[in-house]
């Protein structure tokens, strides 16, 4: 992933607030989903489809005061055209690995999403470090992914607050350095690197998805002038009925210009 972010001075979408300004946001990302069998070529032993999902996306985010809102659109491309395929095992050639066979890949589509972002943050005031607490609400909806999903976030440490931290992904001028810790809940009504495109699929090999999701994240978030560094667990329940749990780690770095 490549992101992008922006304040701007006057209004876009949301009426802009004096203290906290409007930013826009935009990624452009590659995502690729492989099953665990990777020498095998029949579809009854994969756990998921091979996937690659290529995209661009664009958000806008208004705080006030312990609120924000936020809204993004994306659009992008799912099969060979997202090119996963290809990076992936130009990567393991160059690395010596062992190459994925890449049968039955989710076919070509485009594909178009929008979300809404609501977060609520509370300023616990604590002695003991947990100064922090934060419910965060996403619906999703579109041919990629239609889902609900429920996050509830304990920070530990010196957080900025919700309109400059990096937490929520705001641009903020503070030092900060802090613990945290996600528990969520998602209900998914559609994944098309699952499922397939959601009006009509040519893909050789899908499955359906699993409706109720849950995910851990803890990690540690250290911001010091126009530099980001981020070191996260994540874990999260099978997307399939034939699939393991999913967990791994995240190295972030960013730089402010």
């Amino acid at each position: 992933f490549i992101d992008y972010s922006h304040i701007i001075k006057g209004d876009f979408i949301f009426k802009r607030d004096r203290l906290n300004p409007i930013q826009l946001d935009f990624r452009l990302g590659q995502e690729t989903y492989t099953p665990r069998e990777l020498f095998e070529s029949d579809f009854d032993l994969f756990e998921r489809p091979y996937a690659g999902y290529l995209f661009v996306s664009g958000a806008t985010t208004q705080v006030k005061k312990d609120h924000l809102w936020g809204l993004q659109g994306e659009i992008g491309i799912t099969g060979p055209a997202s090119l996963a395929r290809v990076f992936q095992i130009a990567y393991h050639e160059l690395i010596n690995e062992f190459i994925p066979v890449w049968e039955g890949e989710i076919a070509n589509a485009f594909h178009v999403n929008v979300e809404g972002k609501y977060n609520k943050d509370f300023n616990l005031q604590s002695n003991h470090g947990f100064n922090h607490f934060s419910l965060k609400s996403t619906l999703g909806a579109g041919t990629r992914r239609t889902f609900l999903k429920q996050e509830a976030i304990i920070f530990l440490g010196k957080r900025d607050v919700l309109g400059k931290s990096s937490a929520f992904g705001r641009i903020g001028d503070n030092n900060e350095f802090y613990g945290f810790i996600n528990l969520s809940g998602t209900y998914v009504l559609h994944n098309a690197v699952i499922e397939g495109h959601l009006f009509g699929d040519q893909s050789p090999f899908t499955l359906d998805t699993v409706p109720f999701l849950f995910g851990f994240q803890s990690g540690v978030t250290w911001r010091k002038g126009r530099n980001l560094f981020q070191v996260i667990y994540n874990f999260q329940t099978p997307e399939t009925f034939r699939e393991g749990r999913l967990q791994y780690a995240s190295f972030i770095v960013g730089r402010r210009f």
